[in-house]
């Protein structure tokens, strides 16, 4: 199976920075399913500036952010996934988007040959092991940013529905497979 990274497309120039961010969570790394009690089912957060702000339907720079839409594509493979809402306000301009924060399953899946930086906030290179199977969406564990992992079929789907403001970057997936009964020794196989 193919999966691929989803992140907010740089093309958009005037994506929201919020001032309060720490009203959601103090820390982005606390934004989890262990925490999920802890964050508001409702959040505003400001982003007040004189541009008009640009709305895609992915925000990766503070929170790991979906639109309303990609929310109800992410609901669909993930049905247990739990989202909670944010309004992102920019009274300079008098506008809003809304969006949802999904709380991801973390899976630690990081594979040999992956280059991340020494603070493991930045991944230049991502490679993921899969033994078993993958969630459909879900979160790389470990890491000081949010890289979140889709697969094929909900890259798909979301396109089908018309939502397209977000980027794709391939995943190279090295398959673990456990030893069979004839006791052979791991047998790995490499695809990108």
């Amino acid at each position: 199976m193919e999966y691929f990274r989803i992140r907010q497309d740089s093309r958009y120039l005037f994506t929201p920075v919020f001032s309060n961010p720490g009203e959601v969570m103090q820390r982005r790394k606390s934004v989890s399913l262990e925490n999920a009690d802890r964050i508001q089912d409702v959040s505003v957060l400001f982003a007040d500036s004189p541009h008009l702000l640009d709305f895609p339907d992915i925000l990766d720079r503070q929170f790991f952010l979906v639109s309303m839409e990609a929310k109800k594509v992410f609901a669909m493979y993930e049905p247990s996934m739990i989202f909670k809402n944010v309004c992102i306000l920019n009274n300079e301009r008098d506008e809003y988007g809304q969006y949802a924060l999904p709380l991801f399953r973390e899976l630690d899946c990081l594979a040999e040959g992956s280059e991340v930086s020494l603070d493991r906030t930045y991944i230049k290179r991502l490679r993921i092991q899969q033994q078993g199977g993958l969630d459909s969406i879900f979160k790389v564990a470990g890491l000081m940013t949010d890289v979140v992992i889709i697969r094929l079929d909900v890259a798909e789907s979301l396109l089908r529905r018309g939502i397209r403001r977000f980027a794709l970057e391939r995943v190279e997936v090295e398959m673990v497979k456990k030893e069979d009964r004839r006791g052979k020794e791991d047998v790995r196989n490499h695809s990108r």
